[in-house]
């Protein structure tokens, strides 16, 4: 068995090969009439291996005038095999084997899930061959779901097959691969069925030419035709061959009504439409074949649902040799389809006739390189009510195979981007998702980018309470291994910032880019005009590191300013209720309690602490309705001044602390004087609405 291929040698010291596991040979009878059974079983790959069991029944003949040499007659009674390759003879089948000669008679086997082989004549001579037979039932698949149940709709591709050769000092027959039933499924977003209604490939072979001819018709992929011919040869030994040099013919043509489902094939969000069509020119030789050709394709559509992109009215012509693909035209002529919320914009003035987009250039395939140019006009990129934008422009793109160098100019004809009140929810920066990789895989494509964009004179934008229009330009630039960059200001032109319950004016809006895309600088104002003061708010520093003050003019105090802001008006030093609506602007301005503004007004007033907020004024937590004891009054829990409770403190000692709350909404009053016994242990008195003397022991849970 040394000769079956790279050997070992088993526990006993035996040659065997390497692929084989087990082997055992038996035979029994006389020379003219015997049995034979062998048995194989290759080692185990997987936790399976694959094993084979034959039995053969017949003698050895005395040689004839016509075959003077031994000769081998009978028949192959048994054949199974299991693992990767199952098959099982249904019946058995003669043999006649010889140096001469060798045929096989007719022979079934079932190839399980993998169909059904009928082998009609099979037979060897050094002047003749003949193999004819058929297959059927080569499922590409399972054909029942795990409870052996049918598989719902088409189930998988099923193939047949049937053949008529005869080789000789010519070749004759044809060989047939052809669909029997099923369909071809694509894995993407969507599971995706190309429809298939006939799959047929043909080899014919005539004298010394081959040639095959395939088809394909489907609902989804519509219609592909292709056929190929060159010539064998027959060498000195009478074997035939196909020469490295044979002259190599063919072509191929494809006819695709409609690509809408390789939108299916992409995320979700994504849709596409549009025809395709295409033919091929295949030459040269086996060993160096040429192709070339055209694909074009028509009525394109292109459409990013979330986002408002809808690209449509769309032409493209592609053609191609053995060194290059050229991009000859691209093109997009689309019209608007949405208006946006925005009345300001010249709307019917640009969208009179559709926005286009042009492409072309070529890229050789042997290295990559690539050299392309575009320009777009008034081109609808988003077309939503609340995100709509018209883009100008041109640039170039030079590529290889790893490589990419971005070139480009935009402008914004005019656009309405309008975001909601409050953000959408999203994960913390430190939440981790199990099975999410933390980054993503870095490949090997390195994109170099500078991109110019200029945001014209109609962009405006709605976004968390603020309403203007932008202007500026921004150069926007990256490279391989590091973030996109910025050089440029953004400066917004009029407008208004509603918070707080007042509209400010943006008196100056500008935000610089100078490094970071996520760290521009700030420099805006917005104030409350048309009154004796005009007060308001004044943001710098960086966008990760907002610096927010309260400005105005005159110059005023900053509770002053406050008050001018949220009330109107200079603030009244006796009205609770002035204090009430103040305290929480300032908190939520500049803030919150214990700084900012709040840590000024307290102490401006000698107080260790000023706050205002929703409670109860016998407790020392501040809950979400507030009730005075003994006086069966309840305080309201809405957010109104009547609502919430006024509180100062100050603080006589390390250990005693004397605090005053009032209810804003009522004539209810509390002072309370805290002593600290100990870590644990505070004494509590109260006078006023309630008097009472407490003793409160506190313990965590960690």
């Amino acid at each position: 068995m040394s000769g079956l291929g790279p050997t070992a040698r088993d526990a006993e010291g035996r040659v065997q090969p390497d692929w084989l596991a087990n082997a055992r040979l038996s035979a029994s009878g006389t020379r003219a009439r015997h049995d034979i059974e062998l048995d194989l079983a290759t080692p185990e790959l997987d936790g399976a291996g694959d094993t084979l069991k034959l039995s053969l029944k017949g003698g050895l003949q005395a040689p004839t005038a016509q075959r003077p040499g031994p000769r081998w007659l009978g028949e192959l009674s048994a054949l199974e095999s299991a693992g990767r390759f199952a098959a099982r003879l249904l019946a058995p089948a003669r043999l006649d084997l010889s140096p001469e000669a060798a045929s096989i008679g007719e022979a079934r086997l079932d190839l399980g899930e993998k169909g059904r082989l009928h082998l009609q004549e099979t037979a060897w001579s050094p002047q003749r061959s003949v193999a004819r037979g058929t297959l059927t039932g080569l499922a590409f698949g399972p054909l029942t779901r795990a409870d052996g149940q049918p598989r719902r709709g088409p189930g998988p591709l099923v193939l047949g097959a049937d053949w008529n050769l005869s080789v000789g000092t010519t070749l004759d027959g044809q060989a047939r691969l052809f669909r029997e039933s099923g369909d071809i499924t694509i894995e993407g977003e969507t599971r995706t069925r190309l429809g298939l209604e006939t799959l047929e490939a043909v080899l014919k072979a005539s004298g010394n030419r081959l040639s095959l001819t395939a088809q394909a018709r489907g609902s989804e992929i519509g219609s592909l035709q292709a056929n190929a011919g060159l010539q064998a040869q027959r060498g000195a030994d009478g074997l035939w061959s196909v020469p490295p040099d044979a002259a190599l013919a063919g072509s191929a043509e494809l006819d695709v009504p409609s690509i809408g489902w390789l939108g299916r094939l992409v995320p979700e969000s994504i849709e596409a439409g549009g025809s395709l069509k295409g033919k091929v020119e295949l030459g040269g030789t086996l060993a160096a074949p040429r192709a070339s050709g055209r694909v074009s394709g028509r009525t394109l559509e292109i459409a990013l649902v979330d986002q408002g992109l809808h690209l449509s009215g769309g032409e493209f012509d592609a053609s191609f040799d053995n060194d290059r693909v050229r991009l000859d035209r691209l093109s997009f002529v689309s019209p608007n389809r949405v208006r946006p919320r925005e009345n300001r914009i010249p709307f019917d003035r640009l969208t009179a006739t559709p926005g286009t987009f042009t492409a072309s250039g070529e890229v050789k395939l042997d290295s990559g390189d690539g050299d392309f140019s575009f320009r777009a006009d008034r081109l609808p990129l988003l077309q939503r009510d609340d995100r709509w934008m018209l883009l100008s422009g041109e640039g170039t793109a030079r590529s290889t195979w790893t490589s990419l160098v971005l070139n480009a100019d935009f402008r914004s004809d005019a656009g309405y981007i309008e975001f909601a009140e409050t953000p959408p929810p999203s994960l913390s920066d430190d939440v981790v998702v199990l099975g999410r990789d933390e980054e993503p895989a870095k490949g090997g494509f390195a994109l170099t980018a500078d991109i110019g964009v200029s945001l014209g004179n109609a962009l405006y934008l709605s976004a968390m309470g603020l309403e203007t229009r932008l202007a500026g330009e921004l150069k926007l630039r990256m490279r391989p291994g590091l973030p996109m960059s910025a050089i440029g200001s953004i400066a917004t032109v009029g407008g208004s910032y509603r918070g707080y319950g007042q509209s400010l004016v943006i008196d100056r809006g500008v935000v610089n880019f100078q490094g970071p895309l996520d760290a521009p600088g700030l420099d805006i104002v917005a104030l409350r005009k048309g009154l004796a003061v005009e007060a308001g708010v004044a943001v710098t520093g960086s966008a990760k590191r907002p610096q927010i003050r309260l400005v105005s003019e005159p110059n005023v105090p900053d509770p002053d300013k406050l008050s001018w802001i949220v009330l109107g008006r200079a603030p009244d030093s006796g009205s609770g209720a002035d204090l009430g609506l103040l305290l929480p602007a300032a908190q939520a301005l500049l803030g919150g309690p214990g700084g900012g503004m709040t840590e000024e007004l307290s102490r401006s007033l000698g107080f260790d602490s000023f706050s205002i907020g929703q409670g109860e004024l016998n407790s020392t937590s501040r809950a979400a309705s507030s009730r005075v004891l003994g006086s069966g009054s309840t305080v309201a829990s809405d957010p109104s001044v009547a609502g919430q409770v006024l509180s100062v403190g100050k603080r006589l000692s390390p250990d005693l602390f004397l605090s005053f709350e009032q209810s804003l909404g009522g004539a209810e009053t509390l002072v309370k004087l805290s002593y600290q016994l100990s870590r644990r242990l505070s004494m509590v008195a109260r006078g006023g609405t309630d008097t009472s003397l407490d003793l409160h022991y506190g313990f965590s849970f960690r």
